[in-house]
């Protein structure tokens, strides 16, 4: 009698979650393709004006670990209002939070720099905006994909700087992502 009772306790403390342990796989890479928008929103003396670009980028993640993460982002938009006029942004990008390489919900915050080029289509002249970006993300890991959406507040320094100093703009970039995990 001892000898089952024994039994039955020591089946039912290993059982336990404290004593049984399952191996959470971590996947530390990704690499994917996602529906790309910036918006730049001006306020002058005349009234807001807002440029909005839309395209896809391609981007990569590599995960230090579940919370630690960095982000290399290449997007190619145009313009939604004149289709001459075309947007290319370089984006960088440290990320920390939770469930960054295991599987299931993920969230965090970034912060990061952004380098764009504006060109127009038939004109030789380019222009450059670069500066730090703030933002965050959310989405849901898969084992062998992710699904995620992120925003980037751009520091607008460079736009303002753009339009003559006579305005206030408003920057931010973001997308809706789809990548494999590896």
């Amino acid at each position: 009698m001892f000898k089952k009772v024994t039994m039955i306790a020591a089946l039912a403390v290993s059982s336990t979650p404290a004593f049984a342990y399952e191996s959470v796989e971590e996947k530390k890479f990704s690499v994917g393709i996602a529906s790309f928008a910036t918006v730049i929103r001006a306020d002058t003396y005349d009234g807001t004006e807002e440029d909005d670009f839309s395209g896809f980028a391609l981007f990569g993640t590599g995960a230090v670990n579940d919370n630690v993460a960095f982000r290399l982002t290449y997007a190619s938009q145009s313009s939604d209002e004149d289709s001459n006029l075309d947007l290319t942004a370089l984006e960088g990008s440290i990320l920390a939070g939770t469930g960054l390489a295991t599987t299931g919900f993920k969230a965090y915050g970034s912060v990061g720099f952004f380098d764009e080029t504006l060109e127009y289509s038939g004109l030789s002249g380019e222009y450059g905006f670069n500066g730090l970006m703030l933002g965050g993300g959310i989405g849901y890991n898969w084992n062998p994909v992710s699904l995620e959406f992120w925003i980037n507040f751009r520091d607008a320094s460079d736009y303002e700087d753009f339009s003559g100093g006579s305005a206030s703009v408003a920057a931010a970039s973001g997308g809706l992502g789809l990548s494999a995990r590896f």
